[in-house]
């Protein structure tokens, strides 16, 4: 685990690396905590979980991970399909690696130990969800971070 990466650090990272995924998309897309399909739900956390970067049940300090869910809003009707190929694509054309897991979703793998997941819920349009994932950082800086915002808009 490299000490050096904060919390905050790792929050401001996945958040600037959504947007450069937003630069890439269709003008007017963005990441909201409410989808566009009504009968999916609004993304209610708004700060970052802080995962244990162990397995089991044994230890409750150390090392976390974080996850920051958003949904893509604002892509063309009809486009779930399209984009849910396309920006795996995007990523392998930075050199990131992914991998599908299953039918629905697809995960990458950044070279500094970064990740995301694209995941379609399979509700058509307005399903498509994207969840950023960081290196392991101390669990003391936890705290510092701030709430994600409800919507990132592209850059």
């Amino acid at each position: 685990m490299d000490e050096s990466l904060t919390a905050v650090d790792a929050q401001l990272k996945i958040r600037s690396y959504m947007s450069e995924l937003l630069a890439e998309l269709p003008t007017g897309t963005a990441l909201s905590k409410k989808p566009d399909n009504p009968d999916l739900a609004t993304k209610n956390r708004r700060n970052p979980i802080a995962n244990p970067c162990w397995e089991g049940n044994v230890q409750s300090d150390g090392p976390r991970y974080l996850s920051i869910g958003y949904w893509i809003v604002g892509l063309p009707a009809g486009s779930t399909t399209e984009y849910f190929e396309r920006i795996p694509e995007l990523w392998q054309s930075k050199g990131w690696a992914t991998e599908p897991q299953g039918r629905t979703v697809v995960k990458a793998k950044i070279p500094d130990g970064f990740g995301f997941q694209l995941q379609d819920a399979g509700k058509g349009d307005g399903s498509l969800s994207l969840t950023g994932f960081s290196p392991c950082v101390p669990e003391a800086t936890i705290d510092a971070m701030e709430n994600d915002p409800f919507t990132i808009t592209q850059p």
